[in-house]
């Protein structure tokens, strides 16, 4: 039965990450039981590596409800949903009490020791609400002092920094306020202060202990199997403070024993988020490698998983394209094209992207030409001259470099018998231009003239392209100037480059 329901579980799996989770849930696993068994404590923290399109939510989803098959205890949150509040520690803490609440609710009567426990962490949780993630949080507290009927706004610690300058902070603050801060008012404050900091660090050490006998007990009382998951994805889709802010807190706050945090991050990408933090010079690889225990590598997928997955994840609507050849398979042509181009995984998901922006936008009656529209897409990536349709043009230069990417044709020839022929790609776009650089009048009186000659098929087929264009745009109506709208195609792919994931 568990095989059967994992099996559902995957069911969908498109980029093979099946094998991933299963590997994952036994290391993870099996290493808690290592560390304990050496008296070795705290959370263990895995990175799960990929670049987006790569499938890490719905790894992350998929790898949840696995952990919940085998009955442990997991809690999944999607950073980015709430990287508007100040605190990511709030997030955590109100999944994990959540979790565990609707526990209580269910079996309040029969586990009063649990429900100590949990009383215990939530007592503790609060009192450490406020730390921030250098070791105190940005706090701005205001002191309004009245003498007489003369009122004397104070600012004090304006902006408690990580940078260690607040004392240029309160500088500034004494330049533009009226300010008179005696000696008593700055010794109670930082009395005040540095108590603060000595109760949470105490609550802070509670804190972790509790969440540790809160799992003990929840163990025994429930069945479910330790380490506690907690999953968190979308972490580099977050404000660069929230998602250092997010790092720090499991680090220092939840780094308690038999939990396991498994973070999904396109690492190289948060990595460049914090340097806008930290500075260009920042050396934020390294920064993120102190908050990991370990990190994954998810294998990027091979460009037929990767179609596969663009598709299921953008739904286009395929009816809007056109392929060359006479089969139609939208599938089949771009697979081929990011293979026979040389396309990277990023010019594919960037080139997707584009590609599925203006199919949204595409509102005519007759279809993209992924034929052109799709490799001029990844000469604007490549930043290469796309307005250009001459024979010497960058696309025909592109399409001739892969000469063994061909077409299997079958037609009705002369005499009414089948014709097959294989063409190329680059010779469908060589005749295709041909037509696009002159006139759709011009081009449909050639259309008549090759009606009785044994021509190919790529000819054959870029004549029936344009008159079929012609016929939705003008009926009957001679035009003698109108031009196919493929020449629109390098306008309406710069607009969609505009648009950034």
């Amino acid at each position: 039965m568990t095989d059967v329901s994992r099996d559902r579980i995957w069911q969908d799996d498109l980029l093979d990450r099946k094998g991933d989770a299963e590997f994952l849930e036994h290391f993870l696993v099996n290493r808690m039981t290592e560390r304990n068994a050496i008296g070795r404590t705290g959370s263990y923290v895995l990175n799960i590596n990929a670049a987006w399109g790569f499938g890490k939510s719905f790894f992350m989803e998929r790898f949840k409800r696995q952990l919940e098959l085998s009955e442990h205890p997991v809690v999944m949150i999607d950073a980015w949903k709430n990287d508007f509040s100040d605190d990511p520690y709030t997030n955590v803490i109100a999944e994990i009490e959540a979790y565990f609440q609707a526990f209580i609710e269910r079996e309040k009567e029969k586990t009063p020791k649990f429900v100590k426990a949990y009383q215990a962490v939530t007592a503790n949780a609060a009192k450490i609400s406020w730390i921030g993630f250098k070791g105190l949080a940005k706090r701005a507290s205001r002191y309004v002092i009245a003498e007489g009927t003369d009122e004397i706004i104070e600012v004090i610690d304006q902006h408690v920094v990580t940078t260690g300058k607040e004392g240029e902070d309160i500088g500034n603050a004494l330049e533009t306020h009226v300010v008179k801060v005696t000696d008593d008012i700055i010794d109670q404050f930082s009395k005040k202060r540095i108590e603060q900091f000595n109760e949470a660090k105490v609550s802070l050490d509670r804190f972790r202990e509790s969440l540790g006998e809160l799992l003990s007990v929840f163990e025994e009382h429930t069945g479910k199997k330790l380490p506690f998951f907690i999953l968190i994805d979308e972490l580099d889709r977050c404000r660069p403070p929230y998602a250092i802010a997010m790092l720090e807190r499991i680090k220092h706050l939840f780094d308690a024993d038999n939990v396991v945090f498994v973070l999904s991050t396109d690492t190289k990408q948060l990595a460049h988020s914090i340097k806008a933090v930290y500075g260009s010079s920042f050396e934020s690889e390294r920064y993120l490698q102190r908050f990991f225990t370990r990190t994954y590598e998810l294998p990027a997928p091979n460009t037929h998983q990767l179609i596969d997955s663009f598709l299921a994840s953008y739904e286009p609507d395929t009816s809007k394209w056109e392929n060359p050849g006479r089969e139609q398979d939208a599938h089949d042509y771009l697979t081929k094209a990011t293979s026979f181009l040389k396309m990277s995984l990023r010019e594919t998901e960037q080139a997707f992207d584009i590609l599925a922006s203006l199919t949204t936008v595409w509102n005519e009656k007759f279809p993209i030409q992924l034929g052109i529209m799709f490799p001029m897409i990844l000469g604007h990536l490549r930043r290469e001259e796309i307005d250009d349709f001459t024979p010497s043009s960058w696309l025909v230069n592109l399409v001739s470099s892969a000469p063994q990417w061909v077409t299997n044709d079958v037609y009705r020839g002369r005499g009414f018998s089948d014709k097959h022929e294989t063409n190329s790609i680059s010779s469908w776009v060589k005749e295709f231009l041909n037509l696009v650089r002159i006139t759709m009048n011009d081009a449909k009186k050639n259309g008549y003239n090759i009606r009785e000659r044994d021509v190919s098929f790529p000819v054959r087929h870029a004549h029936d392209i344009i008159e079929r264009e012609y016929q939705v745009r003008f009926g009957n109506v001679v035009n003698e100037k109108a031009r196919s709208a493929v020449i629109t195609y390098p306008d309406l792919i710069r607009h969609a480059g505009r648009l950034s994931v």
